[in-house]
């Protein structure tokens, strides 16, 4: 197959499964669904990265302010569970595509004065980033990746279950656009085998049509990566959220809106140098909440992930008869 029929293919088969399914719940779930967030710089050329995870998050705490809100609570808690798949390719050096998608199989809330839960369930947003090597050192092992794109509903109804609108904290989509960008800078100590590098992202949400807009979100994150022994590797990441409130007809949502640090320590372990299987752990180290709000108390994540050359082989020298 000639490079440009496989490029094609592997477009098409990128945007069946874009216009099929979705990936990464809405920024203002409690916890983020986020995974395999490590692996975000630009690939080489005719190179395919197959990323899928799964998250659990869990909440039980409201907050007002950078303290426990006192009683009554209208939730005993929170909780979902979410898998994702993203696929990324180098079409060439420095500039790499990415898409995005997943499902929520559950957002639910446990209610506190009654024995009822509200559960939503679907397909969630989806995503297309273009990321640009603007800086690439290979021998110094130095990247600067800067990228930009856009975030996208599969529906622009909210969900609806047996006639009843579910309520915006268990909708699996904002049903709205968002726009995205992102700058990641890398460096690498190979004489102690330990990778710095940031990730920052800045997610702008649009207006949906029922006139809500949910806040702007900001993301910075520093990791720390540190080969153990041959295959295995520990991480830890330090992350900091910063979302704006949400607007209902232009107006503040009071309840909405917040600051959160996040201390996550990872695992990963390569399996045979090809597949990559990273166990993360989230836990808050310090919230902010305007209003009064439920917030995450921990989320685990499970993804795994492997890079494909798609390369064209050269073809074997001819056979030379006797």
């Amino acid at each position: 197959m000639c490079r440009i029929s496989r490029i094609s293919l592997l477009f098409l088969i990128i945007f069946t499964f874009i216009s099929l399914r979705s990936v990464f719940g809405q920024c203002c779930s409690t916890g983020s669904p986020v995974g395999a967030s490590v692996y975000i710089g630009v690939l080489n050329k005719n190179t395919l990265r197959l990323i899928t995870f799964y998250r659990y998050s869990f909440s039980d705490t409201y907050y007002e302010s950078n303290h426990k809100a006192g009683e009554p609570t209208q939730l005993k808690s929170a909780y979902y569970n979410f898998a994702g798949l993203a696929l990324a390719y180098g079409i060439t050096k420095r500039l790499t595509v990415e898409a995005d998608w997943g499902y929520f199989f559950n957002k639910t809330q446990v209610f506190n004065a009654i024995d009822y839960q509200e559960k939503g369930y679907g397909f969630s947003n989806g995503g297309v980033t273009f990321k640009y090597g603007v800086f690439i050192k290979p021998v110094q092992q130095i990247e600067l990746t800067a990228g930009a794109g856009i975030r996208y509903p599969f529906t622009t109804k909210p969900l609806v279950v047996d006639g009843v609108q579910l309520s915006r904290d268990v909708q699996p989509s904002t049903n709205a656009f968002a726009a995205t960008g992102l700058l990641f800078f890398n460096k690498g100590f190979p004489s102690v085998t330990i990778r710095l590098f940031t990730i920052n992202r800045y997610d702008y949400n649009f207006e949906g049509i029922q006139d809500y807009q949910y806040g702007s979100i900001l993301m910075n994150s520093i990791f720390v990566s540190k080969k153990i022994v041959k295959y295995f590797f520990g991480i830890v990441q330090l992350r900091s959220e910063w979302k704006t409130n949400d607007k209902d007809n232009g107006k503040n949502v009071v309840n909405s809106g917040y600051f959160l640090l996040t201390l996550s320590p990872q695992l990963s372990y390569s399996i045979a140098g090809q597949w990559n299987v990273t166990f993360v752990f989230d836990v808050p180290v310090y919230k902010n909440y305007n209003g009064k709000q439920m917030t995450p108390k921990y989320s685990m994540a499970l993804s795994l992930t492997r890079d494909f050359n798609l390369a064209k082989k050269p073809s074997p020298p001819p056979v030379k008869n006797p």
